[in-house]
């Protein structure tokens, strides 16, 4: 088991992850968690690429979907 302790950056609170932890998970500084509560436990998990980029397709998948009558106007 691992200690850290809260760091002030801005008005926010973080938990720095040095390399040496990161690469335990395979992740680097360009990695994307996702994160989950379970219980009082806070829980990060490196996502592969394929879940980011999956991510990202449903959320544009969302947006135009939501936002339709929205880009139909723009197209004109």
């Amino acid at each position: 088991m691992i200690a850290k302790k809260l760091t002030k950056v801005g008005n926010t609170q973080a938990v720095v992850l040095d390399k040496t932890l990161l690469s335990l998970v395979d992740a680097d500084t360009e990695s994307t968690f996702k994160i989950s509560v379970d219980g009082k436990k806070i829980v990060l998990e490196a996502m592969t690429q394929k879940e980011v980029d999956r991510m990202a397709l449903e959320a544009s998948d969302k947006i135009r979907k939501v936002q339709k009558n929205v880009f139909k106007k723009l197209a004109k």
